[in-house]
């Protein structure tokens, strides 16, 4: 079921609302402005997607012109805590609401975190990926051979305790992969001085341009 919110200019924006094996509705912001490509927004375990990071690189698909969908999980629509053994019923989740969408020309797949496990794999499934392109912010290890075969860009911290420096030489020097290391950030790509946490944002933003830029022009 979709039902509209509001309109702005040349802009419409809807929820898209499905039922969820967590026993709640989930609702999927979509965001429309008549463009042939979508950018689609996977939301870490506990990171949401109007979380900094990923808050960001929604507005900055506006920005170049993208449709964007904005996924919420059914566990953190129902407040309770995920298993992993769930994991392939969150992708069916994902992947339905995606399905639902009208084709588009480009796909951009943004995630974060276990969200990088799951765009990848509905990225295969859906028989996509030739043309989908990735930003992977913090990805989980499982990722790794998804984001080897995936065409985008990579972007981990330093300090980050669930990706190491042995991870990133297994998709490093890939031609199709851009791999962005943030020195001393962690998981949530920050440090503990949040003037220096601001700055690392607006150089992750230039980032996304730069996917935005080249995702779009190829």
């Amino acid at each position: 079921m979709v039902v509209l919110e509001k309109r702005e200019t040349g802009m419409n924006v809807s929820n898209i609302i499905m039922s969820s094996y967590w026993g709640r509705e989930v609702r999927h912001k979509y965001i429309t402005q008549g463009s042939k490509a979508l950018a689609v927004i996977f939301p870490g375990k506990n990171y949401s997607a109007e979380r900094p990071l990923l808050d960001y690189a929604a507005k900055a698909a506006r920005e170049h012109n993208c449709d964007v969908l904005l996924l919420e999980y059914g566990y953190q629509s129902a407040r309770v805590g995920f298993k992993r053994d769930e994991m392939i019923i969150l992708i069916q989740e994902c992947k339905a609401a995606i399905a639902s969408l009208p084709e588009y020309k480009k796909i951009l797949f943004i995630s974060k975190s276990v969200g990088s496990v799951i765009a990848g794999k509905i990225s295969e499934e859906l028989e996509i990926q030739k043309k989908t392109s990735h930003l992977y912010i913090t990805p989980l290890p499982e990722a790794i051979p998804l984001i080897q075969q995936s065409r985008g860009t990579v972007i981990y911290g330093g300090s980050d305790p669930l990706f190491s420096e042995q991870l990133s030489g297994e998709i490093s020097g890939l031609h199709h992969l851009k791999v962005y290391r943030i020195d001393d950030a962690n998981h949530s790509l920050e440090v503990e001085q949040v003037n220096e946490s601001l700055a690392i944002l607006l150089v992750i933003i230039n980032f996304y341009h730069e996917f935005f830029r080249e995702a779009l022009n190829t």
